[in-house]
């Protein structure tokens, strides 16, 4: 009993790796802004020492120099370096003022609630060992009086206040923010678990659904073959547009999902750009609005590329399928162009525009500016994603009122890795 009682509980487990890393910067930072006010307290009572004419006033320096140390220690890139030298301090300060040892013991505790916030296993347990020592040393040494400045009771008062503040405010601190820390990495954990989740369900339902719409679908162009009244082809042509709009959602699901989960793999091969553009330019010339029209401006000799070619027509279907949706009148155009190693497909329509505070919000899964318009608004995310998959990018450029530029990049060679290059400039801007 008494022994569990004189020593330090030892947690054999740290705090979650991104709890550490983001605890360390934010405590150190603290101690930055409050340590230096400590050090000047204690420079201010010397200098009060020496205007009174204090025996050994000389020697009130020495623990305004050990506080500017500590706050050194703490510029120091080392943790249980930075730790060890304030727990050394701190005690080296309490041996050397008469009085000051009960305060000094409890200011160990600073160090030994930080090392537990940013350490862990072996240098963790060192820190707080030491600290532990430190504490039980501090308080017997105190009763000795050997070799210690006996300041008068006013002074002895004065330390033990600034120690006092510090070792409070500290830890309140180390209490809010290990409060904070907590709530966001459990916030984080909840939205990652119900993500996955929410992806997992997704893809279920939508490969449930994938089966007998295919199903419908395929009767229902069976049925077309025959002799039918015309109001029933208009009908029928009705419910496969729907059916095929449909079946995109459904694909769309599940690639969301597949990208979400890291489970996409791309199949890479000799992959001609421009013969995909002219490819999706037909497929989209359907769908256009009467007042819009669509252009195309290939360049000549484009070099080919090392990337999944149905992935790459998705990017570039998406893009213009998302143009053709919200604009109204005026044109599309398709260009492509090579620069420095990456071949660039430019997507320029004549749409409302994008504020520029708003350029991140329409690649956002689930979300749509213009609730009126068909989709669940994954086109754009899907687009990005896949273009990071490939080792490129997809850069947006609008003004409002006059239209957007949608630029996808992409490297010439295929990757190996999936990283997030800088995007080079598009050659030409609305």
């Amino acid at each position: 009993m008494w022994w569990r009682l004189f020593t330090a509980p030892w947690p054999e487990k740290g705090l979650p790796n991104p709890v550490l890393l983001e605890a360390a910067p934010r405590i150190r930072r603290y101690w930055r802004v409050q340590m230096w006010l400590i050090a000047l307290g204690e420079v201010a009572l010397w200098l009060i020492t020496q205007a009174q004419g204090l025996p050994h006033a000389r020697s009130y320096a020495l623990p305004a120099l050990l506080m500017g140390g500590a706050y050194c220690f703490g510029l120091l890139p080392f943790n249980t370096v930075w730790l060890t030298g304030v727990t050394a301090l701190f005690l080296i300060q309490g041996m050397l003022l008469q009085g000051l040892g009960p305060a000094t013991a409890l200011s160990l505790m600073l160090p030994y609630n930080v090392a537990a916030m940013i350490l862990t296993g072996r240098r963790r347990v060192f820190v707080q060992a030491c600290c532990v020592i430190g504490f039980w040393f501090s308080l017997l040494y105190s009763i000795l009086h050997i070799y210690q400045l006996a300041p008068p009771g006013y002074l002895q008062i004065c330390y033990n206040i600034l120690l006092a503040t510090l070792t409070f405010q500290a830890l309140r601190f180390l209490n809010q923010l290990a409060v904070d820390l907590s709530m966001a990495y459990v916030e984080r954990e909840v939205t990652q678990q119900v993500t996955e989740r929410s992806q997992q369900f997704l893809a279920r339902v939508s490969h449930e659904l994938r089966t007998p719409l295919n199903s419908v679908l395929g009767f229902a162009k069976l049925i077309r073959r025959t002799e039918l009244a015309p109001t029933q082809s208009a009908y029928l042509a009705q419910i496969i547009e729907e059916g095929e709009q449909l079946n995109r959602l459904v694909s769309d699901l599940l690639d969301s999902a597949q990208l979400s989960a890291g489970r996409l793999i791309l199949a890479p091969d000799v992959c001609d750009v421009n013969a995909i553009c002219r490819a999706v330019a037909d497929e989209i010339h359907s769908i256009l609005k009467p007042t819009v029209t669509l252009s195309v401006e290939f360049t000549p000799e484009l070099p080919t590329i090392c990337a999944d070619t149905l992935r790459v027509r998705q990017i570039v279907r998406n893009l213009v399928s998302n143009a053709a949706k919200y604009t109204a009148h005026g044109h599309i155009t398709i260009r492509t162009a090579y620069s420095d190693g990456w071949i660039q497909v430019l997507v320029d329509d004549s749409g409302p525009g994008i504020p520029a505070d708003q350029y991140e919000f329409v690649f956002v899964p689930f979300v749509k500016r213009d609730s009126r318009s068909p989709g669940v608004g994954l086109g754009l995310d899907i687009a990005r994603q896949l273009a990071r998959l490939h080792g490129g990018d997809i850069h947006l450029q609008s003004i409002v009122g006059q239209g957007s530029v949608f630029t996808i990049a992409l490297p010439i060679e295929a990757v190996t890795t999936i990283t997030l290059p800088s995007l080079p400039a598009p050659s030409q801007s609305t």
